[in-house]
C-alpha cells in the first residue's frame, strides 16, 4: 500500500468508526420506550433510529468523497431493491392519500420517509463493512441487544415489569408478535455464528442466547412465529441433509457422515415430537401450554382466522379495483372502510393492515409492486447462493441465512411489518447485498475529493433540518398532546387546552392521532356535569377544530368522520349547527363505507334528534340486515322501535339481543327504562326498576328513580318506603329524599 494510501486511511478511519458506531447503535432502536410520547412503542424507536440513520448518511457521504474504497457499490439485489422502493414512490404519487403515504403516523410510523431509512441503513451498512470480522461485530451487537430486550420479558414473566400486552408478554416491543419475531431471528444468528466461530466460549455464549431467546418466544404464544421457526428449521435440516460432504466437513462436527447422522436424527426426531404434540393435541399436557394450545388448534372456523380471511377476501377487492399500482403505502384503511364486511363487526372494526404482508403489499403498492417485491426476494435468495458458488460464504452461512427469509416469509402470511422485523430484515438484507457485490473496489482508483467549507455547511445543515422536521417537530406536538392529557387529570382545563392547541398548531403529520386525544377529552368533558358550561364548549370547540384539521390531512378517513359526528352529536343544541354539520359528514362517511353498522347507529341518532323517528328506526333496521347476528344491532333497534312506541317490535328486538348475548346489566335497564319512559309506559319503567334493584341492592340510583315513577303512578306510601331505602343506602340521597317525601304531602 502506497504511502498516500496509508494517510487517506489513517484520515478515513474516525468517519469509519463512527458510522459503524451509529449502525450498531442503530441495532438498540428495540429496546426504546418513552411513554411522555403517543405510542410510546412506536414513535420514540422510529425517531431514534431515523436520527441515527441520517448523521451516519451524512458521515458516509463525507467518507465516501474521501476514500475511494468506500464509494457505493451496486448488484442486482441492490438495483431491485431500489426498484421496488421507486414503485413505492410511484404508488404513493398515483394513491389515494399522498400526504399519509409519505409520512404514515404515529401508530405505525411507516410511509415512504420513514422506509427510506431502513433503505439508508442498509446501503450503508452493505457499503461499510468490509470483512467478516465486521459482519460478526454487527451482528454480534443485534444478538446482545436481543439478549437484553430477553432479559425484560424474563423480567415481565417475573412480574417486575408489566406488559402492555396483558398475559402475553411483550418486552419493550409492546407486541407480543412482533417480539416473537424480533427473538426467532436473533436466535438464528447466534445459531450462525456458533458454526462460524471456533472459541468454545463463544459458542457456549451464543448457545445460551439462543435458549433464551427460544424460551421468551415460546412465553410470547405467537403461532406465526413458531410455524416460522419450524418452517425454517424444516428446510434448514433439508438443505444440510442433502449437503455435500465437503460441505458437511465445514460443520463443527467431528466427520460429515456423523454430522449427517446427527442431522437426520434431529430432524426425525423433530418429526416425531411435532406429530406427536399434534396427536396428543387434546391431551391436558398440550392445552394447559398456550403456546402449544395456539399452534394445535389453528382452524379457519376461529374467531381471529375469520377475521383474517375477511380482511383478506376485501383486499383482493381492493386490489382488483386499483391493480396496478395500488392505493398507496399506509392507505390500506381506505380499503378496509369502502370494502367493510359486516360479518366483522363488533370483533374487528378498524383496520389499517390486512395482517398479511403480503396482502399489505398488493393493496398498498398493486401488482407492480407485488413483482417488485417477489423479485428482490428471489433474487436475495439466488444471491445468497451465487455467494457461496463464489466461495464467498460456506455453506452452513447459505442453509442459515435461507432458513431466516423463510422463517421471516413464514411468519408474513399471520403478521405485517414494523420497526423492528423492517430492522432486522434490513441488517439481512444489507448483509446479502454485501455478498451480491461483484468484488471489492480498488484500493487505489478514484479520485479523492475533498470537501470545502461550503459543502460541508450544506450538509450540515441538511442533516439538522432533516432531524428537525422528520423528528423532533413530530415529536414535540406528541409530547405537547400527552402533556396535555396530562394537565387534564390534573383538573387544569386551560392549561391542557393550551397545549392541545399548541400541539395542533405546531403542524405535523401526528396532528390527527393528536386530535384524537383531544376528542376524548371534550367528550370526557361533556358528560360530566360538574364541569363548568364554558370549559366544555371550549374543549368542543377544540376538538371540533382538531379533528377537522385531521380530515384535511386525510380526507378519506371513515374513523375520523365518525369520530368527529361523535362530538358533534354530543353537543348539538339550538344554539349551533352541529346537528347539521354530523348529519352531512355521516352521510359523506357512509358513501365511504355504506356497509359499517356504526355509521348507521350515528346516524339514526342523529334522526331522532332531529324529530325524524321513522327515518331513525329504518337505519337502525338497515345495521340489523347488515349482519342479523349482532347483538348490539338488535338492541339498539329494539330501544329505539320502543322509543318511538313500536313497543311489541322493540320487545322482540331485545330478546334477540340477548338471546345473542347482549349484557343486561344497570346501565342496559337504564336504557330500556328512558325508552319506554319517552311514552310514558309507567308500568315497564316500575318493572325495570325493580329489576335494577334486585340486580344492584346496595346501589341507590334504582330505588331513588323508582320512588318517583311510583310517585307518579299515584302509589304515594310505596313511593315514601322507597325513597327511604334509597337515603339509607346512600346518605348523599337524605336531603333529596325528605324534599321528596314532603312533596308527597304525606
Amino acid at each position: 500500500m502506497s504511502q498516500k494510501n496509508i494517510k487517506q486511511n489513517l484520515s478515513s478511519g474516525w468517519l469509519i468508526s463512527l458510522i459503524k458506531y451509529g449502525l450498531f447503535a442503530c441495532l438498540f432502536m428495540p429496546l426504546i420506550v418513552n411513554g411522555n410520547f403517543i405510542f410510546p412503542y412506536i414513535f420514540p424507536k422510529q425517531a431514534f433510529f431515523q436520527i441515527v440513520v441520517e448523521i451516519v448518511l451524512a458521515l458516509y457521504l463525507f467518507l465516501a468523497l474521501k476514500d475511494s474504497q468506500y464509494r457505493p457499490r451496486s448488484s442486482w439485489l441492490w438495483r431491485a431493491l431500489l426498484a421496488y422502493f421507486f414503485v413505492m414512490i410511484l404508488s404513493s404519487v398515483f394513491g389515494a392519500n399522498f400526504y399519509h403515504s409519505l409520512w404514515s403516523n404515529y401508530e405505525r410510523m411507516a410511509g415512504v420517509v420513514s422506509l427510506f431509512h431502513y433503505l439508508g441503513f442498509l446501503f450503508v451498512a452493505a457499503n461499510i463493512f468490509k470483512s467478516a470480522k465486521d459482519w460478526y461485530a454487527f451482528f454480534d451487537v443485534s444478538i446482545i441487544a436481543g439478549i437484553l430486550q430477553a432479559l425484560f420479558g424474563l423480567g415481565q414473566l417475573a412480574g417486575i415489569f408489566a406488559s402492555s400486552g396483558g398475559v402475553r408478554i411483550d418486552g419493550t416491543i409492546g407486541n407480543a408478535s412482533f417480539l416473537a419475531g424480533y427473538m426467532l431471528i436473533n436466535a438464528l444468528f447466534a445459531f450462525w455464528l456458533m458454526i462460524e466461530k471456533e472459541s468454545f466460549s463463544w459458542r457456549v455464549f451464543y448457545g445460551l442466547a439462543i435458549i433464551i431467546n427460544l424460551v421468551i418466544l415460546y412465553k410470547t404464544e405467537t403461532r406465526g412465529a413458531v410455524v416460522g421457526l419450524l418452517a425454517g428449521l424444516a428446510a434448514m435440516g433439508l438443505f444440510f441433509i442433502f449437503a455435500r460432504q465437503k460441505d458437511l466437513a465445514q460443520l463443527p462436527l467431528r466427520s460429515p457422515s456423523r454430522a449427517r447422522n446427527y442431522i437426520i436424527g434431529l430432524f426425525v426426531a423433530g418429526l416425531a415430537l411435532s406429530g406427536a404434540i399434534w396427536l396428543a393435541r387434546e391431551s391436558s399436557f398440550v392445552t394447559s401450554s398456550p403456546t402449544l394450545h395456539r399452534v394445535t388448534h389453528i382452524n379457519l372456523t376461529e374467531t381471529t382466522a375469520q377475521t383474517r380471511l375477511l380482511a383478506w377476501k376485501m383486499s383482493l377487492r381492493g386490489f382488483l379495483e386499483r391493480p396496478v399500482f395500488g392505493w398507496g403505502p399506509e392507505n390500506y384503511y381506505i380499503v378496509f372502510n369502502k370494502f367493510y364486511d359486516p360479518q366483522l363487526y363488533p370483533v374487528e372494526s378498524w383496520f389499517d393492515r390486512a395482517h398479511n404482508a403480503y396482502f399489505d403489499i398488493l393493496v398498498n403498492t398493486g401488482l407492480a409492486g407485488a413483482v417488485a417485491y417477489l423479485f428482490a426476494a428471489a433474487l436475495a435468495g439466488w444471491s445468497l447462493w451465487s455467494a457461496w458458488r463464489r466461495a464467498k460464504i460456506k455453506y452452513h452461512t447459505l442453509v442459515i441465512f435461507s432458513a431466516v427469509l423463510i422463517a421471516y416469509a413464514i411468519q408474513n402470511f399471520f403478521v405485517f411489518d414494523t420497526q423492528v422485523t423492517l430492522l432486522m430484515i434490513s441488517s439481512i438484507l444489507a448483509f446479502i447485498v454485501f455478498l451480491s457485490f461483484p468484488s471489492e473496489i480498488s484500493q487505489t482508483g478514484g479520485q479523492v475529493i475533498r470537501p470545502n467549507i461550503f459543502f460541508t455547511l450544506v450538509i450540515f445543515l441538511v442533516t439538522l433540518f432533516s432531524i428537525y422536521f422528520i423528528n423532533i417537530k413530530p415529536g414535540l406536538a406528541g409530547a405537547t398532546g400527552i402533556n396535555a392529557l396530562q394537565s387534564l387529570q390534573a383538573g387544569n382545563w386551560e392549561q391542557s387546552l393550551e397545549k392541545f392547541k399548541t400541539a395542533f398548531d405546531i403542524g405535523t403529520f401526528g396532528l390527527p392521532e393528536v386530535a384524537m386525544r383531544g376528542q376524548d377529552a371534550a367528550i370526557q368533558l361533556i358528560q360530566n356535569s360538574k364541569i363548568p358550561t364554558a370549559v366544555r364548549n371550549q374543549f368542543v370547540e377544540l376538538a371540533v377544530d382538531g379533528m377537522n384539521r385531521a380530515l384535511e390531512l386525510e380526507p378519506l378517513n371513515t374513523r375520523f368522520m365518525m369520530i368527529l359526528s361523535s362530538v358533534y352529536l354530543s353537543s348539538a343544541g339550538p344554539d349551533n349547527s352541529y346537528l347539521a354539520e354530523a348529519d352531512n359528514l355521516l352521510r359523506k362517511a357512509l358513501e365511504l363505507s355504506p356497509t359499517r353498522q356504526e355509521l348507521y347507529f350515528y346516524l339514526g341518532q342523529a334522526r331522532m334528534f332531529q324529530n325524524r323517528p321513522d327515518d331513525a328506526l329504518a337505519l337502525f333496521k338497515q345495521a340489523v340486515e347488515l349482519n342479523d347476528k349482532v347483538a348490539l344491532s338488535h338492541w339498539n333497534y329494539g330501544i329505539i322501535a320502543i322509543g318511538v312506541g313500536q313497543k311489541e317490535l322493540g320487545a322482540a328486538e331485545i330478546a334477540r339481543a340477548r338471546s345473542l348475548g347482549h349484557s343486561f346489566g344497570p346501565d342496559d335497564i337504564n336504557q330500556l327504562i328512558k325508552a319506554y319512559a319517552r311514552t310514558n309506559d309507567v308500568a315497564n319503567v316500575i318493572a325495570l326498576y325493580q329489576e335494577w334493584a334486585v340486580l344492584a341492592p346496595n346501589d341507590a340510583a334504582p330505588f331513588a328513580g323508582l320512588a318517583a315513577v311510583l310517585a307518579q303512578a299515584g302509589d304515594k306510601q310505596k313511593a315514601k318506603e322507597t325513597a327511604e331505602r334509597a337515603a339509607a343506602i346512600d346518605s348523599s340521597y337524605k336531603d333529596q329524599a325528605e324534599q321528596f317525601i314532603k312533596g308527597l304531602g304525606l
